[in-house]
Order: structure tokens, then C-alpha cells, then sequence
């Protein structure tokens, strides 16, 4: 008990609720650890939680008829998902997995649309999140019909540098993400991306080790691009570091 009210005590997100709110929400929720590849719930599932990710990542997937795997999203510390439920969504349209060993609090639907009733400035928050995800899915979309591989790997790269980068010796980033993983993320093979990594390791912009990518130049990788790509992507980080 007194772990999970440290742990909504210290989001954002719920930092105008009092303090007796808090320890309701805090009595009546859930915290989770779980290792990776944990699954939080599947396609087709009832939707009858919302979850808010405290530790590690998670990934939003989507499974083809023919068991090819399309990953929709990787969210990190302060992010939410499953919130479509308080959006009339009753059966789950995606699944959602642990991609590291990962922390996470879950809310009921009713006491999730209880707390904004109670607060209309939370479910004005919790929109614009909602906004801002989808936004970032249809330029990916538009990536993926109009973009050529190379390109929808570095604008992939550098997305996910941006949301989930650590930075590293001399300005370089350092992201924990898998070969398959950016495969699934832009609808492509693993052998079509280790061969276009073979390319950027030859030009000296990034390494890869075990589970993980380190970006050398990130200004080099954007010069890579050979069509004109929108950069501006929407400010999810921004809003996931308020809401830790």
C-alpha cells in the first residue's frame, strides 16, 4: 500500500487529487512488476483497465491474419495504455506487452472514469496524450506507404532516441531496442534491417551490440534521408516526464 501511494503521489498526473484521494486511488489500484515479454492483456480482450507504465517499456502490437506482428507503439515511465476504455472501447484492438522487466500501476475502468469526473483538467491531460499518440501513428502510417526503408528506419531511430534515448559518451545515444523490434515497427524484415545497419555501421553512425542500438551521429543519420521527411514529432516525452 504505502509503495503504490509513492508512486501516485509522485506522478503528475494525479497531483491535484487530496490527499484522502490519493489513498483511495492508491487502496484501489494495482502495482504490478512483471519481467519481459510479460503480457498485459490481448486483442479481443474486454477492456476493463486503464495502466500507467512507472518502470520500464511497454509495447502496443497488432497481429496480421497471416502471424506477422506490427508494433503500434513503445511507451515508457509516465505513458498510459488501454485508456481507450473510457472511450467507449469495449473489446481491445491491440495487445500490449512488457519489452523490459517493467513497473506498472492498474486502475479499474470505473475508478478511472470516476477520477475524471471528479477531474475535468485530468481528462483533459489524459486527451491530449490520447491526441498526441494518434497523431504520431499516422504520420508512422504515412511513413510506411510513403517512405523508403532506409528512411522509415532512420525516422524510427531517431523517434525512439528522442521518446526513450539515453545519452552516452560524447553525444552519442543509447537505445534498448531489438533488430526484430524495429523490423516489426516499420514493416519490414530483420534481414532487410541488419543489412541496412551493416550500411550505417560502414558510414560510422551507429553501433549495435546484445538488445541494443547506439546512434554515433545523429546528425549524420539525418542526412541520410532522401526525401523530405516531417521531423516535428509530437512532444510525447515532454509530457510522460510531467506525468512520472
Amino acid at each position: 500500500m504505502q509503495r503504490r501511494l509513492w508512486y501516485i503521489k509522485n506522478a503528475a498526473l494525479f497531483s491535484w487529487l487530496q490527499e484522502d484521494e490519493l489513498q483511495r486511488l492508491a487502496s484501489r489500484s494495482e502495482m504490478v512488476a512483471c519481467k519481459r515479454n510479460t503480457t498485459f492483456f490481448f486483442a479481443h480482450e474486454q477492456s476493463d483497465n486503464i495502466y500507467l507504465v512507472k518502470q520500464g517499456r511497454v509495447k502496443l502490437t497488432r497481429t496480421s491474419a497471416e502471424g506477422r506482428e506490427v508494433i503500434l507503439d513503445i511507451l515508457g515511465p509516465g505513458e498510459i495504455f488501454g485508456e481507450l476504455a473510457i472511450a467507449g472501447e469495449e473489446l481491445r484492438t491491440h495487445s500490449a506487452i512488457a519489452v523490459d522487466d517493467a513497473l506498472v500501476c492498474i486502475i479499474t475502468r470505473q475508478d478511472f472514469e470516476q477520477l475524471l469526473k471528479d477531474h475535468p483538467e485530468m481528462a483533459l491531460r489524459v486527451l491530449k496524450l490520447v491526441g498526441l499518440r494518434r497523431r504520431e501513428l499516422e504520420m508512422r502510417l504515412e511513413d510506411l506507404i510513403f517512405q523508403p526503408l532506409a528512411n522509415r528506419l532512420v525516422l524510427t531511430l531517431l523517434w525512439q532516441a528522442r521518446r526513450h534515448g539515453v545519452e552516452a559518451d560524447e553525444g552519442s545515444v543509447s537505445l534498448s531496442l531489438t533488430q526484430k523490434d524495429l523490423a516489426h515497427l516499420i514493416g519490414a524484415s530483420r534481414e532487410a534491417v541488419a543489412d541496412q545497419f551493416g550500411k550505417f555501421k560502414h558510414l560510422g553512425l551507429l553501433n549495435t551490440s546484445y538488445r541494443r542500438v547506439k546512434i554515433l551521429d545523429m546528425k549524420g543519420l539525418m542526412r541520410t534521408l532522401t526525401t523530405e521527411a516531417d521531423m516535428e514529432f509530437p512532444d510525447l516525452q515532454t509530457l510522460a516526464a510531467e506525468a512520472r
